[in-house]
């Protein structure tokens, strides 16, 4: 396995995906139910599979992740094969990160010497979308990549 099983959730919510990922394995529903009953072996296979199989399509879509603590942002950009990354670190004093109003008092207090931006990309030549998977799995969500371009253009000035 690839990655990690999908969730019972998941897989509620991906039923009509998953039943036709059976039919590709020429699985039927009677076949299904008995393969689940006798060969736990073969089921943990096949939802492996399937779940390897969702995972890959969802990191190819993903191009924006962020992962945000009290004093920390971390904004990645993910292109190819390479991830682009911009940190925003906040001095401890400073309101936390994770509070409704924070791109506000960010935005007044950007050039603030109580935080600091840092930039850095790195290249994968293999095992690029592992490296994606592993960011979300050590809590960096799905964005629309606003907040990363947002701080992009004002850098760059």
């Amino acid at each position: 396995m690839k990655y990690a099983r999908l969730s019972k959730e998941q897989f509620e919510s991906l039923h009509e995906e998953f039943a036709l990922f059976l039919a590709t394995q020429s699985i039927d529903k009677k076949q299904w139910d008995q393969i689940k009953t006798e060969n736990l072996t073969l089921t943990d296979e096949l939802l492996d599979l399937f779940s390897d199989m969702v995972w890959d399509q969802s990191l190819d879509k993903i191009t924006y992740l962020e992962n945000r603590s009290d004093h920390h942002l971390f904004l990645f950009k993910c292109l190819d094969k390479r991830i682009d990354l911009i940190l925003i670190q906040l001095e401890s004093n400073c309101p936390s990160l994770r509070e409704k109003e924070y791109k506000r008092w960010l935005a007044e207090h950007l050039t603030d010497p109580q935080v600091s931006i840092f930039e850095s990309s790195r290249t994968f030549n293999e095992d690029f979308k592992k490296e994606k998977f592993k960011l979300m799995e050590q809590g960096a969500l799905v964005t629309d990549g606003a907040t990363f371009e947002d701080l992009k253009k004002f850098l760059l000035k």
